[in-house]
C-alpha cells in the first residue's frame, strides 16, 4: 500500500484510506472529490440532453411542421375550387 498526499491538506495518506486522518477529506488519495465528479457527469448528462431535445425540436419543425401545414392548406384548396365550378 502507498502514500499519497491529501487533496485538501497535504498530508501522507494511503490509497484505500476512505478519509484523512489529519483533516477528514473523503477518498483523501483521490485528485477530485466524489462531489465534484458527480457535478462533472451530471454537466455531461445535462449537456448531451439538452442537445439530444434540441436536435429532436429542430427535426419536428423541419420535417413535420411542413406536412402539416400541408395537410391543413389540402382541403381548403379543394373548397375554394370547388365553390368556383
Amino acid at each position: 500500500m502507498s502514500l499519497e498526499p491529501c487533496r485538501a491538506c497535504g498530508h501522507q495518506v494511503d490509497t484505500s484510506a476512505l478519509a484523512c486522518p489529519g483533516c477528514g477529506a473523503t477518498d483523501p488519495a483521490k485528485r477530485i472529490s466524489r462531489q465534484q465528479h458527480n457535478a462533472r457527469v451530471f454537466v455531461i448528462q445535462l449537456i448531451v440532453c439538452l442537445s439530444l431535445l434540441g436536435f429532436g425540436g429542430w427535426y419536428v419543425w423541419s420535417t413535420l411542421v411542413p406536412v402539416i401545414k400541408q395537410f391543413i392548406a389540402k382541403p381548403q384548396a379543394e373548397q375554394t375550387q370547388a365553390g368556383q365550378q
